[in-house]
């Protein structure tokens, strides 16, 4: 069950009404929990993973939320649902987007190459925008690091797995001008393409503004489009 970035827009556009069975359903887990070997499996569940989470990000403790992801990702790696065995995939990999989104606020290297390890040995396949998401993620840190070959290969990986969401091509369209390699307008253009309000993010960055000719180019190929797609 691979979501793509449009998909995620639509649900949250979409007014969430509680079910009516919430409050009970909650009230008998808080009951549950009190007893230990079902607290421990509880907090070790996916939902009980992403809940832990969440209260780190909380507290700002970006390293221990760090911590809580690997370790789901580490035991339900190769582990198989037995009663939803089709949202293996979208637990795991959402599992993955949180680790990265809390890793990128701390400096922990070592936490960040078991991450990019994991995401290397990803379940299968590569598709949806969690995947999407967390391979960008690793890009920008492959990047930062200065391992270039990396950085765009990520961005690549990115770029295919949704093919709704903008932001991979626009990076690897400024890969391509910062680093000199690659087509860069070709990556910009479908970049436009799958957004066209990303045109103006092109024009007012302080990277591309430095070649005006593929800007104007860009301007003059999509603005029409552009403003028509303005809310």
């Amino acid at each position: 069950m691979s979501l793509s970035r449009k998909d995620i827009e639509r649900i949250e556009q979409t007014p969430f009404k509680e079910p009516p069975f919430t409050k009970y359903f909650v009230g008998i887990l808080r009951i549950l929990s009190k007893f230990p070997p079902i607290k421990k499996r509880l907090d070790e569940s996916i939902g009980g993973l992403s809940g832990r989470i969440f209260r780190h990000w909380d507290k700002k403790e970006y390293e221990e939320a760090t911590n809580v992801a690997i370790f789901g990702l580490e035991k339900y790696r190769d582990k198989k649902s037995k009663s939803l065995p089709f949202m293996d995939h979208h637990h795991w990999w959402q599992l993955m987007k949180n680790g990265v989104d809390s890793a990128k606020y701390i400096d922990n290297l070592e936490l960040k190459q078991k991450l990019i390890d994991l995401a290397n040995t990803g379940i299968e396949p590569l598709e949806g925008y969690d995947v999407a998401y967390s391979y960008l993620e690793l890009s920008r840190w492959s990047y930062q690091t200065q391992d270039h070959e990396n950085a765009v290969k990520y961005a690549k990986i990115s770029s295919r797995a949704d093919s709704t969401w903008a932001e991979p091509d626009f990076i690897l369209g400024w890969y391509g001008l910062v680093l000199g390699e690659g087509n860069a307008e070709t990556h910009l253009s479908h970049a436009i393409e799958k957004d066209p309000r990303i045109l103006f993010r092109i024009a007012s960055n302080d990277i591309c503004q430095q070649y005006p000719h593929i800007v104007n180019k860009l301007k003059a190929k999509y603005s029409k489009v552009s403003n028509e797609k303005q809310p």
